[in-house]
């Protein structure tokens, strides 16, 4: 399972106005940041550093997608066939993007697994307060490194969690244990001074 927000710009309006733009089907990744429209230009290199270095420091997989336009299938469904088709991981999080045709003309959609360790409101909070503007404004590599910046302190936070999780889980079962050893050893005590010798 998985889950998948999107957000609709007028490229909708657009493509019924200029006609279609080149369509892509969904996808399967072999690089973290894929660019089937050109969107990102001389700036693909620092997208793709953001992504690299994120992943290498929290273990989070970022993967970016910009093509021409969905092929008319619905953004959510697009970016989940696109996760499905690529395998990617509860570890990872996909951001697609159609960049349309004209300045201003967009729609996207994300993904990430429901098992991800990443607070899921936080990424949604971080797609729509900080990605959707930069996307708008067509500053498209801002918005992959943006992400990336994101979801670091995320991915630090969920690592601390389940660090907390572990210690009080481990600590529960060590007391639990100490407590079974000292009861057998106290029942065995209590054996050993009631019994009799035999003659």
């Amino acid at each position: 399972m998985s889950r998948a927000v999107v957000v609709t710009g007028v490229l909708a309006l657009a493509l019924s106005v200029a006609g279609p733009a080149r369509a892509a089907p969904p996808l399967q990744l072999t690089d973290r940041v894929t660019d089937q429209a050109g969107a990102l230009g001389d700036d693909a290199a620092a997208a793709r550093e953001a992504a690299q270095s994120l992943a290498e420091d929290t273990g989070v997989g970022l993967y970016v997608v910009f093509v021409p336009s969905f092929d008319a299938v619905p953004p959510e469904t697009w970016a989940e066939r696109t996760a499905e088709l690529s395998a990617l991981e509860p570890t990872d999080v996909l951001l697609t993007v159609a960049v349309g045709e004209g300045e201003g003309t967009y729609e996207y959609s994300w993904w990430v697994d429901d098992a991800t360790r990443l607070s899921g409101v936080a990424v949604e909070a971080a797609m729509t307060g900080e990605i959707e503007p930069r996307l708008a404004a067509g500053d498209r590599s801002g918005a992959v490194v943006e992400l990336a910046g994101q979801l670091r302190p995320l991915a630090r936070a969920a690592e601390e969690a389940t660090t907390a999780t572990w210690s009080g889980t481990t600590t529960a079962w060590v007391v639990a244990a100490v407590a079974v050893v000292l009861l057998a050893g106290h029942l065995l005590s209590r054996r050993r001074s009631t019994a009799r010798p035999t003659r």
